[in-house]
């Protein structure tokens, strides 16, 4: 580590991690995601199996082991804090940034490594995924270090470079599974095809030491989970959530080819126009700057694998955002109009500054009575207060951005720290108030009463976090008391209500069919 970061000043080491943690433990859990990861982690002490992740009496399949290893790790240390089960996140994020800034040492300028790592550490996509308790800032840490060694050994081949690279990718198939190994294959063939280096990937791709070590690092994980739950592991994790994934949009997640190209200047929000403007570069791939097509084939890869793929989520182009990040720093000067550099500060904050009156609109469009509910309290947190908090920022945005003493792309990084400052004080906690508050509040109620729960039809896993207890999941039985959401129990009035906030219940079962609350 001590050698990646080599050079970096204190100062941009400081400011890394200070945007990277920022606000860590102000905001609640977010369900389902960070919460299924959480409560599949802390279930793991509870239960004393650190093999297989559970939700309740769910099997989760969803991911390989690793980071909840890593959420476990933090836990153990710290307890079952919020910020604790995003800790692994952060550290992940820090480590892509260092790896960037080392790559871009090496292979650009000192100078161009600090811009790097400023617009990674800033861009909107890279800092929220590293915020949160999932796998993704994880796997994009492997995956960037993965190929930005692949191109490095393009350059400098040698056994120690390959044996990083499989390294790697056996992390990377314990984070998220065949993704980790799929996207570099892809990149790293037509790349060393283009520069005529035939004979460089074939030792890399018949280097058996290395293939042998990513075996070690992931093969005992996969072998164990499969003996301890046969085939359901096949088919929960290879065939639903990575060929299926692939094949048919889960969840509702779908969009159009276009999809990712539109999400992407707002991902790497504040630098839209940066973006754009470094599109140009594009030519030199074609013409022999063998950096440049390293870095768009990676880029494209991910763009055209993602784009073809009927599951459609924003975070999935992630994936592909760390050649641009070198290529924004590579091209940051070629940013001159100021103007154009306003226009994407200017529609982010203009949005939030609409935001309170759009939620109506927004409520009017809903079926789902939890995201009406949801929509209801929003309003209470996301009102003239927080439309002014998003005009002032927008305002010195703007400031930031037109101020001549700044080079553009230096006031496109001032305004990231404004941005995320909105987002992590203001955006995040307004709306984590307005969705998980009611959750928070059942499990505090909860543990004030000390007796069993029982989850009736609603999947928000962050209340077993919470109350710090797994809840099995079936129909209440006499004198039992059950968790759940007002929409989804028959019959409400049939049964004792002893909490209620927004649209989650706490209820209980009369011990006779005739007892009425």
């Amino acid at each position: 580590m001590m050698a990646l970061v080599r050079g970096m000043p204190i100062w941009l080491a400081v400011f890394v991690v200070a945007m990277m943690a920022m606000n860590l433990g102000g905001f609640l859990l977010f369900d389902h995601d960070e919460g299924a990861f959480s409560e599949a982690t802390r279930g793991m002490f509870e239960r004393g199996d650190f093999i297989t992740t559970w939700l309740n009496d769910r099997v989760r399949f969803d991911k390989p082991i690793l980071i909840y290893w890593l959420q476990a790790a933090s836990v153990s240390l710290f307890g079952t804090e919020v910020w604790a089960f995003r800790l692994p996140s952060v550290l992940a994020g820090i480590g892509w940034v260092i790896g960037i800034y080392a790559f871009a040492r090496h292979y650009i300028s000192q100078n161009s490594a600090i811009a790097a790592a400023l617009i990674a550490t800033s861009a909107l996509g890279i800092n929220m995924i590293s915020h949160v308790a999932t796998a993704d800032a994880l796997l994009n840490c492997l995956l960037s270090g993965t190929l930005l060694a692949i191109y490095h050994y393009s350059q400098t081949p040698s056994e120690r470079t390959l044996f990083l690279v499989y390294a790697l990718m056996g992390l990377g198939l314990l984070t998220k599974g065949p993704v980790a190994v799929a996207i570099p294959l892809l990149a790293a063939v037509p790349f060393y095809l283009s520069m005529k280096k035939q004979q460089a990937l074939m030792n890399a791709l018949l280097f058996f030491p290395g293939w042998g070590l990513l075996l070690a690092i992931a093969a005992p994980w996969y072998i164990a989970e499969y003996l301890a739950q046969g085939q359901d592991f096949i088919d929960g994790f290879f065939l639903k959530h990575n060929v299926n994934r692939f094949n048919n949009a889960m969840e509702g997640h779908d969009g159009g080819f276009l999809f990712y190209p539109l999400v992407l200047p707002f991902l790497l929000a504040p630098f839209g126009a940066l973006l754009l403007r470094s599109l140009s570069s594009a030519k030199s791939a074609l013409t022999g700057d063998p950096l440049n097509r390293f870095l768009w084939i990676w880029f494209l890869v991910v763009l055209v694998l993602f784009s073809l793929a009927s599951t459609k989520l924003p975070h999935y182009i992630l994936y592909g955002c760390t050649p641009l990040v070198l290529l924004m720093a590579r091209y940051r000067y070629q940013l001159a109009n100021r103007w154009f550099a306003v226009l994407f500060p200017v529609l982010f904050f203009g949005l939030f500054t609409a935001f309170p009156l759009l939620i109506p609109t927004i409520k009017a469009g809903l079926t789902n009575p939890i995201e009406i509910a949801t929509a209801d309290r929003a309003a209470v947190y996301i009102n003239t207060d927080f439309a002014i908090l998003a005009a002032l920022a927008g305002a010195v945005a703007i400031a930031l951005v037109l101020w001549k003493r700044l080079p553009v792309w230096q006031g496109l990084v001032a305004t990231a720290v404004v941005q995320a400052l909105f987002v992590w004080h203001v955006f995040v906690p307004a709306f984590s108030e307005a969705q998980q508050r009611p959750v928070w509040e059942a499990a505090q109620f909860m543990r004030t009463l000390g007796q069993p729960v029982v989850t009736q039809s609603i999947d928000t896993p962050s209340f077993n976090v919470y109350l710090d207890k797994v809840t099995p999941r079936r129909a209440l039985k006499p004198g039992e008391i059950g968790y759940g959401r007002v929409d989804r129990i028959k019959n409400l009035d049939s049964y004792q209500l002893l909490f209620e906030s927004g649209p989650i219940v706490i209820i209980r079962r009369p011990l006779t069919e005739e007892a009425k609350p």
